[in-house]
């Protein structure tokens, strides 16, 4: 529900989400390569409501604020087939085990901010955010917020700020092992820890600017610096393809990105490419995970994080035609993820996959079915269009168990109706 008005806005909202993921083992292969065998179930249902308002004071100020409240029920059930003994020296036939982890949580937050226009040329905006959490760890934070926006000409856009972020983790994966239960068995982890997963805090600072270069072509320039306390990183740990969260004490993060973008009537084109470090060390909740060599190695050594990337690109093309037709292609481009651990010799994740380029291609076109109606608009798409086969992981690196791959050339078709 929405309201406009020439004094602000408002709007409130309602939402909510399911979402299940079952992972059905081989028993029998499972046991035989890895002496384990997990057949996992993860449930969620969220619901909640979000609300937020501006109101224009004068010609200087407008204020925003707002609140989101969410409450998510998780059900985890993790039926596993093992063997008594250790691994390597089994002593019996294999049996069935059951861990459930069940909780209601809740995630509160609201904001306010004044957007100050100082000058015409200078533009400052603060604010304040409250975030509660009830979840596996309760917490809270009171996180500020500041951004400058400076345009000393019409074309030039300079940006600096400086955010205060409080990152709860997905409820459904932050779930710890009863590990006691599996002592004695082959599914007995190395690490007798499974501290709970808390939210990640962090400082960010981010500076850029956008430059207008010749009528339609825009460049831009950002760097970053992210410092975190608790940073939340997963990984798939073990056969079942399924993702686990858990805390580093310390990571930080730094990269910039450089974008183009050109307009020229109906044609449009952007391009971007992006380079980031993510580094991290101490790993302090769901320690049952790692082995212990990679464990002890992870407590006093900073290292690159798993679903770090150093170099990312983008390009697209689109052309719409006067009888509303648009043809699209797009790329992406990827220097690799991490790989390597100590089992091959070297630092955990301090390889990395191929790179790899992927090229898709898409047509669309709108109907006018009806002389007053708004059009239907009828879209195909290639991805994968030159059916490039790129590995994402080689089953190597931390949090990674067998080796996955981009998809291969696949086609979509759509349709959409505008009300």
């Amino acid at each position: 529900m929405q309201r406009h008005g020439t004094d602000g806005d408002a709007q409130l909202a309602f939402f909510t989400r399911y979402a299940e993921v079952h992972f059905v083992p081989d028993v029998f292969g499972d046991l035989v390569f890895n002496d384990v065998a997990s057949d996992v179930t993860r449930r969620s249902m969220m619901y909640g409501t979000q609300f937020d308002t501006s109101y224009i004071v004068n010609d200087r100020h407008t204020l925003r604020g707002g609140f989101d409240v969410s409450a998510e029920q998780t059900n985890d059930t993790n039926v596993l087939t093992v063997l008594p003994g250790d691994i390597g020296a089994v002593t019996g036939p294999p049996f069935a085990m059951t861990d459930q982890n069940s909780l209601l949580g809740w995630n509160i937050g609201g904001y306010v901010q004044d957007e100050w226009r100082i000058t015409n040329q200078l533009t400052l905006n603060t604010g304040l955010r409250f975030d509660q959490l009830y979840q596996y760890v309760n917490a809270n934070q009171l996180s500020p917020r500041a951004a400058l926006i400076y345009k000393p000409f019409d074309t030039t856009t300079i940006h600096a700020g400086y955010a205060r972020y409080f990152t709860p983790p997905f409820q459904a994966q932050a779930a710890s092992a009863n590990i006691s239960e599996f002592a004695n068995t082959t599914n007995q982890p190395d690490v007798a820890l499974a501290d709970p997963v808390k939210p990640e805090r962090s400082h960010y600072f981010d500076v850029g600017v956008d430059q207008v270069i010749l009528p339609g072509l825009t460049v831009g320039a950002d760097a970053y610096y992210k410092i975190a306390k608790d940073l939340i990183d997963d990984g798939q740990f073990g056969a079942a393809v399924v993702l686990t969260q858990f805390n580093f004490a310390r990571g930080y993060s730094e990269g910039g990105e450089l974008k183009a973008k050109y307009t020229n009537g109906n044609f449009n084109a952007y391009a971007n490419f992006a380079y980031n470090i993510t580094r991290a060390i101490d790993v302090e909740s769901n320690q049952y995970v790692f082995d212990m060599p990679t464990y002890q190695f992870l407590l006093n050594n900073y290292h690159y994080t798993d679903d770090m990337q150093r170099m990312t690109g983008s390009a697209g093309v689109s052309y719409r035609f006067p009888d509303t037709t648009t043809v699209s292609a797009n790329m992406i481009y990827g220097s690799g993820l991490r790989a390597g651990d100590l089992s091959d010799g070297v630092v955990p994740n301090s390889l990395h996959t191929p790179p790899y380029a992927v090229v898709n291609a898409g047509i669309s076109h709108e109907f006018k079915w009806i002389p007053d109606a708004k059009p239907v608009t009828v879209r195909f798409d290639v991805v994968n269009l030159f059916d490039q086969i790129y590995e994402l992981r080689d089953g190597s690196g931390i949090g990674v168990f067998a080796p996955q791959y981009g998809a291969r050339r696949g086609y979509f078709a759509g349709i959409s109706q505008k009300l």
